[in-house]
Protein backbone atom coordinates (compact mmCIF):
# COMPACT_ATOMS: atom_id res chain seq x y z
CA UNK A 1 0.00 0.00 0.00
CA UNK A 2 1.75 3.17 -0.88
CA UNK A 3 2.93 5.47 1.57
CA UNK A 4 2.31 9.26 0.93
CA UNK A 5 5.27 11.07 3.15
CA UNK A 6 6.98 14.24 4.53
CA UNK A 7 8.87 14.92 1.36
CA UNK A 8 12.38 16.50 1.78
CA UNK A 9 12.94 19.89 -0.27
CA UNK A 10 16.20 20.72 1.20
CA UNK A 11 19.73 19.54 2.21
CA UNK A 12 19.00 21.28 5.58
CA UNK A 13 15.05 20.19 5.75
CA UNK A 14 14.35 17.74 9.05
CA UNK A 15 10.52 18.70 9.37
CA UNK A 16 7.46 20.47 7.44
CA UNK A 17 4.67 21.57 8.39
CA UNK A 18 1.21 20.24 7.63
CA UNK A 19 -0.89 23.07 6.94
CA UNK A 20 -3.88 21.91 5.54
CA UNK A 21 -5.80 18.30 4.09
CA UNK A 22 -7.30 19.04 0.43
CA UNK A 23 -8.67 15.40 0.93
CA UNK A 24 -11.24 13.30 3.21
CA UNK A 25 -9.85 10.07 4.60
CA UNK A 26 -12.04 7.68 2.54
CA UNK A 27 -12.23 9.43 -0.62
CA UNK A 28 -11.50 8.69 -3.96
CA UNK A 29 -8.28 9.86 -5.36
CA UNK A 30 -6.32 9.98 -8.62
CA UNK A 31 -2.00 10.13 -9.47
CA UNK A 32 -1.50 13.87 -9.52
CA UNK A 33 -4.50 15.08 -7.18
CA UNK A 34 -3.63 17.62 -4.78
CA UNK A 35 -3.64 15.84 -1.35
CA UNK A 36 -2.49 18.40 1.20
CA UNK A 37 -1.25 21.57 1.50
CA UNK A 38 2.96 21.42 3.14
CA UNK A 39 4.93 24.39 4.86
CA UNK A 40 8.95 24.21 4.58
CA UNK A 41 11.67 26.47 5.50
CA UNK A 42 11.67 28.00 2.11
CA UNK A 43 7.45 27.25 0.64
CA UNK A 44 4.18 26.63 0.94
CA UNK A 45 3.13 23.78 -1.66
CA UNK A 46 1.07 20.99 -2.29
CA UNK A 47 1.96 17.35 -2.19
CA UNK A 48 -0.07 15.07 -4.86
CA UNK A 49 -0.72 11.53 -5.33
CA UNK A 50 1.59 9.09 -6.68
CA UNK A 51 -1.00 6.48 -7.00
CA UNK A 52 -4.32 6.01 -7.75
CA UNK A 53 -7.02 4.80 -4.97
CA UNK A 54 -9.14 5.02 -1.52
CA UNK A 55 -7.23 7.37 1.08
CA UNK A 56 -7.99 5.17 3.66
CA UNK A 57 -5.78 6.76 6.32
CA UNK A 58 -4.89 10.39 7.48
CA UNK A 59 -1.87 9.99 9.56
CA UNK A 60 -1.22 13.71 10.08
CA UNK A 61 -3.12 16.43 12.06
CA UNK A 62 -3.38 19.81 10.49
CA UNK A 63 -0.75 22.61 11.98
CA UNK A 64 1.20 19.12 12.68
CA UNK A 65 5.27 19.31 12.39
CA UNK A 66 6.55 16.01 10.79
CA UNK A 67 9.39 14.89 10.13
CA UNK A 68 10.98 13.80 6.44
CA UNK A 69 10.27 10.55 5.54
CA UNK A 70 7.38 9.89 8.09
CA UNK A 71 4.29 8.68 6.55
CA UNK A 72 1.24 11.32 6.52
CA UNK A 73 -1.42 9.29 4.84
CA UNK A 74 -2.13 5.64 2.97
CA UNK A 75 -3.45 5.29 -0.67
CA UNK A 76 -5.24 1.95 -0.95
CA UNK A 77 -5.32 0.09 -3.96
CA UNK A 78 -7.75 -2.11 -5.36
CA UNK A 79 -7.98 -5.47 -3.08
CA UNK A 80 -5.52 -3.84 -0.83
CA UNK A 81 -6.26 -3.72 3.07
CA UNK A 82 -5.82 -0.76 5.15
CA UNK A 83 -3.11 -0.45 8.10
CA UNK A 84 -3.98 -0.73 11.33
CA UNK A 85 -5.60 2.16 12.88
CA UNK A 86 -2.22 4.14 14.86
CA UNK A 87 -4.97 6.92 16.16
CA UNK A 88 -3.92 8.91 12.71
CA UNK A 89 -8.17 8.56 12.07
CA UNK A 90 -8.71 11.94 13.77
CA UNK A 91 -6.57 13.88 11.79
CA UNK A 92 -8.39 16.00 10.14
CA UNK A 93 -10.42 17.26 12.93
CA UNK A 94 -7.93 19.39 13.75
CA UNK A 95 -8.69 22.24 11.54
CA UNK A 96 -7.46 24.71 13.80
CA UNK A 97 -4.00 25.77 11.04
CA UNK A 98 -4.21 28.82 9.86
CA UNK A 99 -4.70 28.68 6.12
CA UNK A 100 -2.02 30.24 4.40
CA UNK A 101 -1.26 30.71 0.43
CA UNK A 102 1.09 28.85 -1.40
CA UNK A 103 2.31 28.01 -4.73
CA UNK A 104 2.38 24.75 -6.43
CA UNK A 105 4.90 22.24 -7.13
CA UNK A 106 5.32 19.60 -9.19
CA UNK A 107 7.47 17.58 -7.25
CA UNK A 108 5.79 15.11 -4.64
CA UNK A 109 8.73 13.92 -2.52
CA UNK A 110 8.98 10.79 -4.24
CA UNK A 111 12.31 10.30 -4.38
CA UNK A 112 12.99 11.82 -1.01
CA UNK A 113 12.13 8.08 0.34
CA UNK A 114 15.64 6.94 -0.28
CA UNK A 115 16.89 9.89 1.36
CA UNK A 116 15.24 9.74 4.13
CA UNK A 117 14.40 7.29 7.75
CA UNK A 118 11.49 7.60 10.37
CA UNK A 119 12.74 8.91 13.80
CA UNK A 120 11.12 6.20 16.21
CA UNK A 121 13.24 5.26 19.30
CA UNK A 122 12.68 2.72 22.44
CA UNK A 123 13.26 3.02 25.74
CA UNK A 124 15.37 0.34 27.53
CA UNK A 125 13.95 -0.85 30.80
CA UNK A 126 16.40 0.14 34.24
CA UNK A 127 17.54 -2.50 36.50
CA UNK A 128 14.57 -1.94 38.67
CA UNK A 129 12.56 -2.89 35.26
CA UNK A 130 11.22 0.65 35.60
CA UNK A 131 11.11 3.06 32.59
CA UNK A 132 13.89 5.40 32.74
CA UNK A 133 12.96 9.11 32.85
CA UNK A 134 14.38 11.26 30.62
CA UNK A 135 13.89 12.43 26.83
CA UNK A 136 14.41 8.92 25.60
CA UNK A 137 12.30 7.32 28.54
CA UNK A 138 9.41 9.15 26.95
CA UNK A 139 6.53 6.76 26.23
CA UNK A 140 2.79 6.75 24.29
CA UNK A 141 0.20 4.68 25.99
CA UNK A 142 2.55 2.93 28.38
CA UNK A 143 4.08 0.55 25.36
CA UNK A 144 7.64 1.66 26.09
CA UNK A 145 7.78 3.38 22.90
CA UNK A 146 8.83 7.09 22.81
CA UNK A 147 8.77 8.94 19.46
CA UNK A 148 9.86 12.72 18.48
CA UNK A 149 12.09 14.50 15.84
CA UNK A 150 15.49 15.64 16.15
CA UNK A 151 14.13 19.18 16.39
CA UNK A 152 11.48 18.39 19.03
CA UNK A 153 14.25 17.11 21.32
CA UNK A 154 16.36 19.41 20.43
CA UNK A 155 13.22 22.72 21.75
CA UNK A 156 13.08 20.37 24.73
CA UNK A 157 16.67 20.40 25.18
CA UNK A 158 17.31 23.98 24.95
CA UNK A 159 14.21 24.70 27.26
CA UNK A 160 14.81 22.30 29.77
CA UNK A 161 11.80 19.90 29.48
CA UNK A 162 11.93 16.20 29.75
CA UNK A 163 9.60 14.55 27.37
CA UNK A 164 8.49 11.59 29.57
CA UNK A 165 6.45 14.08 31.30
CA UNK A 166 4.91 15.25 28.08
CA UNK A 167 1.66 13.76 26.26
CA UNK A 168 2.00 13.41 22.88
CA UNK A 169 -0.45 14.58 20.46
CA UNK A 170 0.75 12.94 17.67
CA UNK A 171 -0.44 10.24 15.30
CA UNK A 172 0.13 7.17 17.64
CA UNK A 173 1.29 9.54 20.35
CA UNK A 174 4.42 11.14 18.70
CA UNK A 175 5.47 14.11 20.79
CA UNK A 176 5.09 17.37 18.12
CA UNK A 177 6.27 20.58 18.46
CA UNK A 178 3.08 22.32 19.27
CA UNK A 179 3.05 19.87 22.29
CA UNK A 180 6.87 20.73 23.44
CA UNK A 181 5.44 24.55 23.07
CA UNK A 182 2.73 24.10 25.32
CA UNK A 183 4.55 22.49 27.77
CA UNK A 184 6.80 25.34 27.36
CA UNK A 185 3.99 27.96 28.39
CA UNK A 186 2.18 26.00 30.99
CA UNK A 187 5.50 25.84 32.99
CA UNK A 188 4.98 21.90 33.71
CA UNK A 189 7.75 19.72 32.15
CA UNK A 190 11.12 20.65 34.01
CA UNK A 191 14.08 18.15 33.71
CA UNK A 192 17.28 17.92 35.71
CA UNK A 193 20.28 19.08 34.87
CA UNK A 194 21.83 14.86 34.39
CA UNK A 195 18.29 14.53 32.19
CA UNK A 196 18.95 17.66 29.73
CA UNK A 197 23.19 15.98 29.28
CA UNK A 198 21.52 12.71 28.35
CA UNK A 199 18.96 13.81 26.33
CA UNK A 200 21.15 16.41 24.87
CA UNK A 201 24.01 13.66 23.77
CA UNK A 202 21.36 11.24 22.24
CA UNK A 203 19.50 13.75 20.20
CA UNK A 204 23.20 14.90 19.02
CA UNK A 205 23.80 10.93 18.01
CA UNK A 206 20.86 10.19 16.11
CA UNK A 207 21.30 13.59 14.10
CA UNK A 208 24.76 12.45 13.24
CA UNK A 209 23.38 8.94 12.38
CA UNK A 210 20.92 10.59 9.71
CA UNK A 211 22.64 10.77 6.77
CA UNK A 212 22.57 6.73 7.18
CA UNK A 213 26.55 6.62 7.52
CA UNK A 214 26.89 7.57 10.97
CA UNK A 215 29.22 10.50 9.92
CA UNK A 216 28.27 13.95 11.10
CA UNK A 217 27.38 16.14 7.89
CA UNK A 218 28.35 20.12 7.68
CA UNK A 219 24.61 20.90 8.68
CA UNK A 220 24.42 18.53 11.80
CA UNK A 221 27.59 19.27 12.78
CA UNK A 222 27.22 23.18 12.86
CA UNK A 223 23.85 22.56 15.00
CA UNK A 224 25.74 20.79 17.52
CA UNK A 225 27.79 23.30 17.80
CA UNK A 226 25.17 26.03 18.05
CA UNK A 227 23.92 28.33 20.86
CA UNK A 228 20.73 29.16 21.28
CA UNK A 229 20.30 33.23 23.13
CA UNK A 230 18.70 33.27 26.28
CA UNK A 231 15.74 34.54 26.00
CA UNK A 232 13.77 36.97 28.18
CA UNK A 233 10.07 36.15 29.42
CA UNK A 234 7.12 38.63 27.50
CA UNK A 235 6.57 41.85 29.52
CA UNK A 236 2.93 41.11 28.68
CA UNK A 237 2.78 44.88 28.70
CA UNK A 238 -0.77 46.70 27.23
CA UNK A 239 0.00 47.60 23.75
CA UNK A 240 1.71 44.72 22.85
CA UNK A 241 1.05 41.20 20.95
CA UNK A 242 3.19 38.15 20.85
CA UNK A 243 3.35 36.48 17.21
CA UNK A 244 4.54 32.86 16.90
CA UNK A 245 7.72 32.95 14.41
CA UNK A 246 7.15 30.53 11.10
CA UNK A 247 9.09 28.31 10.04
CA UNK A 248 10.86 29.78 7.73
CA UNK A 249 11.43 33.03 10.09
CA UNK A 250 12.89 30.49 12.53
CA UNK A 251 15.01 28.04 10.14
CA UNK A 252 16.31 31.58 8.87
CA UNK A 253 17.40 32.60 12.41
CA UNK A 254 18.88 29.30 12.94
CA UNK A 255 21.33 29.07 10.04
CA UNK A 256 22.44 32.98 10.03
CA UNK A 257 23.17 32.63 13.54
CA UNK A 258 25.13 29.63 12.93
CA UNK A 259 26.86 31.32 10.30
CA UNK A 260 27.90 34.14 12.55
CA UNK A 261 28.88 31.84 15.47
CA UNK A 262 31.06 29.24 13.23
CA UNK A 263 32.01 30.89 10.04
CA UNK A 264 35.03 33.77 9.95
CA UNK A 265 33.61 36.71 8.04
CA UNK A 266 35.39 39.37 6.66
CA UNK A 267 34.78 42.41 4.77
CA UNK A 268 35.81 44.40 1.59
CA UNK A 269 33.97 47.43 0.39
CA UNK A 270 34.65 49.18 -2.83
CA UNK A 271 32.78 52.37 -4.21
CA UNK A 272 31.88 51.89 -8.18
CA UNK A 273 31.29 54.99 -10.42
CA UNK A 274 28.14 53.73 -11.96
CA UNK A 275 27.53 56.60 -14.92
CA UNK A 276 28.85 53.88 -17.66
CA UNK A 277 26.18 51.51 -16.34
CA UNK A 278 23.53 53.95 -16.06
CA UNK A 279 24.11 55.41 -19.72
CA UNK A 280 24.28 51.97 -21.09
CA UNK A 281 21.45 50.50 -19.44
CA UNK A 282 19.14 53.72 -20.90
CA UNK A 283 20.09 52.67 -24.30
CA UNK A 284 19.26 48.78 -23.74
CA UNK A 285 15.95 49.71 -22.04
CA UNK A 286 15.04 51.81 -24.90
CA UNK A 287 16.02 49.29 -27.63
CA UNK A 288 14.12 46.64 -25.38
CA UNK A 289 11.17 48.56 -24.89
CA UNK A 290 9.41 46.75 -27.43
CA UNK A 291 10.06 43.54 -26.07
CA UNK A 292 8.51 44.95 -22.61
CA UNK A 293 11.74 44.41 -20.86
CA UNK A 294 13.64 46.56 -18.73
CA UNK A 295 17.13 45.82 -17.61
CA UNK A 296 17.46 46.77 -13.71
CA UNK A 297 20.90 47.94 -11.87
CA UNK A 298 20.93 44.52 -10.18
CA UNK A 299 20.70 42.81 -13.54
CA UNK A 300 24.43 44.66 -14.37
CA UNK A 301 25.83 44.03 -10.90
CA UNK A 302 24.65 40.74 -10.73
CA UNK A 303 26.32 39.91 -14.04
CA UNK A 304 29.41 41.30 -13.36
CA UNK A 305 29.94 39.61 -9.63
CA UNK A 306 29.79 36.43 -12.26
CA UNK A 307 31.72 37.38 -14.87
CA UNK A 308 34.33 38.51 -12.00
CA UNK A 309 34.80 35.22 -10.81
CA UNK A 310 36.10 33.06 -13.25
CA UNK A 311 39.39 34.61 -12.31
CA UNK A 312 38.08 33.85 -8.56
CA UNK A 313 37.47 30.79 -8.27
CA UNK A 314 37.82 30.21 -4.61
CA UNK A 315 35.31 32.57 -4.02
CA UNK A 316 32.78 30.48 -6.07
CA UNK A 317 33.38 28.03 -4.09
CA UNK A 318 31.65 25.70 -0.85
CA UNK A 319 33.32 25.22 2.28
CA UNK A 320 32.40 20.66 2.66
CA UNK A 321 32.89 18.21 4.84
CA UNK A 322 35.50 16.84 2.70
CA UNK A 323 37.56 19.89 1.51
CA UNK A 324 36.77 23.62 -0.93
CA UNK A 325 34.65 22.85 -3.25
CA UNK A 326 35.50 24.66 -6.30
CA UNK A 327 33.04 25.73 -9.15
CA UNK A 328 32.99 26.50 -12.71
CA UNK A 329 30.03 27.83 -13.85
CA UNK A 330 28.53 30.59 -11.45
CA UNK A 331 25.18 29.85 -9.77
CA UNK A 332 23.58 33.30 -8.69
CA UNK A 333 21.75 33.48 -5.98
CA UNK A 334 19.45 36.15 -5.53
CA UNK A 335 18.13 37.43 -1.90
CA UNK A 336 14.55 37.93 -2.63
CA UNK A 337 12.46 39.50 0.26
CA UNK A 338 9.20 37.75 1.76
CA UNK A 339 6.60 39.05 4.41
CA UNK A 340 7.54 35.51 6.10
CA UNK A 341 11.19 35.60 5.71
CA UNK A 342 14.31 35.65 2.70
CA UNK A 343 14.59 32.92 0.03
CA UNK A 344 17.49 33.11 -2.69
CA UNK A 345 16.34 31.77 -5.93
CA UNK A 346 19.35 30.62 -8.34
CA UNK A 347 20.33 32.15 -11.61
CA UNK A 348 21.90 29.08 -13.26
CA UNK A 349 25.72 29.50 -14.68
CA UNK A 350 24.59 33.44 -14.97
CA UNK A 351 28.54 34.84 -16.40
CA UNK A 352 27.34 32.78 -19.75
CA UNK A 353 24.18 34.72 -19.97
CA UNK A 354 23.26 37.75 -21.85
CA UNK A 355 21.76 40.82 -19.32
CA UNK A 356 18.15 40.67 -20.90
CA UNK A 357 18.13 36.41 -20.15
CA UNK A 358 19.39 37.39 -16.77
CA UNK A 359 16.69 39.95 -16.93
CA UNK A 360 14.07 37.30 -17.71
CA UNK A 361 14.97 35.36 -15.57
CA UNK A 362 15.33 36.93 -12.29
CA UNK A 363 12.14 39.00 -12.54
CA UNK A 364 10.53 35.63 -12.81
CA UNK A 365 12.28 33.93 -10.61
CA UNK A 366 11.84 36.83 -7.85
CA UNK A 367 7.68 37.32 -8.68
CA UNK A 368 6.78 33.04 -8.24
CA UNK A 369 8.96 33.59 -4.89
CA UNK A 370 6.90 36.09 -3.87
CA UNK A 371 3.74 33.79 -5.06
CA UNK A 372 5.14 30.45 -3.28
CA UNK A 373 5.82 29.28 -6.65
CA UNK A 374 9.13 27.90 -6.77
CA UNK A 375 10.17 24.52 -7.60
CA UNK A 376 13.38 23.24 -4.61
CA UNK A 377 15.53 23.16 -7.41
CA UNK A 378 15.14 26.62 -8.55
CA UNK A 379 16.05 27.75 -4.66
CA UNK A 380 19.02 25.31 -3.96
CA UNK A 381 22.25 25.05 -5.61
CA UNK A 382 23.26 27.95 -5.23
CA UNK A 383 27.09 28.68 -5.02
CA UNK A 384 27.14 32.47 -4.33
CA UNK A 385 24.98 35.79 -3.33
CA UNK A 386 24.01 39.00 -4.32
CA UNK A 387 21.65 40.78 -1.63
CA UNK A 388 20.53 44.28 -3.04
CA UNK A 389 18.80 46.73 -0.85
CA UNK A 390 19.39 49.77 -2.82
CA UNK A 391 16.00 50.34 -3.63
CA UNK A 392 14.74 50.96 -0.17
CA UNK A 393 17.45 53.96 -0.37
CA UNK A 394 20.28 52.14 1.95
CA UNK A 395 23.64 53.46 1.81
CA UNK A 396 25.93 50.71 3.04
CA UNK A 397 25.20 47.60 4.77
CA UNK A 398 27.00 44.37 5.39
CA UNK A 399 25.34 40.58 4.63
CA UNK A 400 25.55 37.52 6.46
CA UNK A 401 27.39 34.23 4.15
CA UNK A 402 24.58 32.25 3.84
CA UNK A 403 26.79 28.34 4.22
CA UNK A 404 28.44 26.57 2.59
CA UNK A 405 28.83 29.27 -0.09
CA UNK A 406 32.24 30.83 0.50
CA UNK A 407 30.82 34.63 -0.29
CA UNK A 408 28.32 36.92 -0.45
CA UNK A 409 27.91 40.69 -2.18
CA UNK A 410 25.46 43.68 -0.72
CA UNK A 411 24.63 46.31 -3.16
CA UNK A 412 23.55 49.61 -1.88
CA UNK A 413 21.85 52.96 -3.51
CA UNK A 414 23.12 54.77 -6.16
CA UNK A 415 23.54 58.15 -4.66
CA UNK A 416 24.43 61.81 -6.59
CA UNK A 417 28.07 62.99 -5.55
CA UNK A 418 30.41 65.69 -6.63
CA UNK A 419 33.60 63.99 -8.05
CA UNK A 420 36.46 65.27 -10.20
CA UNK A 421 36.58 64.99 -13.80
CA UNK A 422 40.36 63.94 -15.80
CA UNK A 423 40.82 68.01 -16.10
CA UNK A 424 40.19 68.25 -12.16
CA UNK A 425 36.54 70.05 -12.48
CA UNK A 426 33.75 69.02 -10.18
CA UNK A 427 31.34 67.17 -11.98
CA UNK A 428 28.07 65.02 -10.76
CA UNK A 429 29.20 61.42 -10.64
CA UNK A 430 26.65 58.15 -9.98
CA UNK A 431 28.34 56.20 -6.50
CA UNK A 432 27.22 53.02 -5.38
CA UNK A 433 29.00 50.74 -3.04
CA UNK A 434 29.65 46.97 -2.91
CA UNK A 435 30.43 45.40 0.40
CA UNK A 436 32.12 41.45 -0.05
CA UNK A 437 31.45 39.73 2.94
CA UNK A 438 34.01 36.20 2.71
CA UNK A 439 34.61 32.98 4.45
CA UNK A 440 38.41 33.49 5.61
CA UNK A 441 38.56 29.92 5.74
CA UNK A 442 38.55 29.79 2.37
CA UNK A 443 39.79 33.23 0.52
CA UNK A 444 42.34 35.39 2.33
CA UNK A 445 41.84 40.08 2.46
CA UNK A 446 43.98 39.81 -0.27
CA UNK A 447 41.76 37.56 -2.58
CA UNK A 448 38.84 39.42 -1.62
CA UNK A 449 40.55 42.93 -2.58
CA UNK A 450 41.28 42.07 -5.47
CA UNK A 451 37.84 40.38 -6.35
CA UNK A 452 35.91 43.51 -5.76
CA UNK A 453 38.52 45.55 -7.19
CA UNK A 454 37.79 43.63 -10.69
CA UNK A 455 34.15 43.45 -9.98
CA UNK A 456 34.21 47.80 -9.75
CA UNK A 457 36.87 48.17 -13.15
CA UNK A 458 33.66 46.02 -14.82
CA UNK A 459 30.69 48.27 -13.78
CA UNK A 460 33.00 51.13 -14.75
CA UNK A 461 33.42 49.86 -17.72
CA UNK A 462 30.05 47.75 -18.91
CA UNK A 463 31.10 46.89 -22.27
CA UNK A 464 32.94 44.11 -20.68
CA UNK A 465 29.49 42.85 -19.67
CA UNK A 466 28.60 42.11 -23.47
CA UNK A 467 31.69 40.24 -24.71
Amino acid sequence: MPEVIMPKMGDAMEEGTLLKWLKSEGEEVSEGDALAEIETDKVTMEIEAEDSGTLAQLMASEGEDVAVGEAIAFIQGEGEEAPESSGGGEAQAEGGAEEESGGEDDSSGGDAQAQTATETEEAQPGEDGQQPSGADGAQTGGNGHFRASPIVKRLARENDLDLSRIEGSGPAGRIVERDVRAALESGEAPTTDGQAEQAGAEADGQEAEASGSGEVQPEQASQQGFQPAHLPEPTEEPGTQLMEPTRMQRVIGERMTEAKQHVPHFYATVEVRMDATMALRKQLNEQLEEEGLKLSVNDFVMKACGVALRNYPNLNALYTSKGIELHEKVNMAMAVALDAGLITPVIRDIASKGLATISRESKDLAQRARDGGLKPDEYQGGTFTVSNMGMFGVESFTAIINPPQAAIVAVSSIEQRPSYDENGEVVPASMMKLTLSADHRIANGRDGAMYMAEVKRTLENPVLLMV
